[in-house]
C-alpha cells in the first residue's frame, strides 16, 4: 500500500519537513529568547498586581467593617449620652421645681408669721390706744363727776386699775 497524498499534486518530502522543523525550532528559540521572558515577566507582574489588588480590597473591606463598627458604637454611645442628658435634665428640673415650691412655701410661712405678728402688734396698739382713749374719757367724766382735777399720774393709775378689772 502506498501513501497517497490527500491533495493532488501536493507532495511532502522529508527535506521540506526537516526544513520546516529547523525553522520552527529556530522560531521557538527566538520566541523564547526575545518574547517569552518579557511575556512571562508581564504575566508575573499582572499576577502580582491582581494578588495585591485582592489583598488591598480585603484590607479595605476590613477597615470599612471596623469603621462601620466604630460608627455604630459611637452612635449607640451618643444615644446613651442623649438619654443620660435627658434624664439628668428631668432630674434637675424636678429638683429645681421642688426647690422653688419649698422656697415659696417658706416665703408664704414667713409672710403668715409676719402677718400674725403684725396682727398681734396691731391688736396691742389698738388696745393701748383704746386704753388711752378710755383713760382720757374716764378722766374727763370723772372730772365732771367729782368736780375736781386729778393729776395725770393718778388718772393713769385709776384707768389701769379699771382696765385690769375688765380683763379679769
Amino acid at each position: 500500500m502506498e501513501f497517497q497524498p490527500v491533495f493532488a499534486g501536493a507532495e511532502i518530502s522529508i527535506v521540506n519537513t526537516i526544513w520546516y522543523l529547523i525553522v520552527f525550532a529556530i522560531l521557538l528559540v527566538a520566541v523564547k529568547h526575545y518574547a517569552w521572558g518579557p511575556v512571562k515577566d508581564m504575566m508575573e507582574k499582572r499576577r502580582q498586581k491582581v494578588i495585591d489588588d485582592l489583598d488591598q480590597a480585603a484590607s479595605d473591606r476590613k477597615k470599612s467593617e471596623t469603621l462601620a463598627n466604630e460608627r455604630e458604637a459611637a452612635l449607640k454611645n451618643s444615644r446613651q449620652e442623649a438619654t443620660q442628658i435627658l434624664s439628668d435634665a428631668k432630674d434637675n428640673a424636678q429638683k429645681t421645681g421642688k426647690q422653688i415650691v419649698s422656697e415659696a412655701n417658706d416665703e408664704a410661712s414667713q409672710i403668715r408669721e409676719k402677718a400674725k405678728a403684725d396682727a398681734v402688734q396691731a391688736k396691742a396698739d389698738a388696745l393701748q390706744e383704746a386704753r388711752d382713749q378710755v383713760a382720757d374719757l374716764s378722766v374727763t367724766i370723772a372730772e365732771k363727776v367729782i368736780a375736781k382735777n386729778l393729776s395725770a399720774a393718778d388718772q393713769k393709775e385709776l384707768v389701769d386699775q379699771f382696765i385690769k378689772g375688765l380683763n379679769d
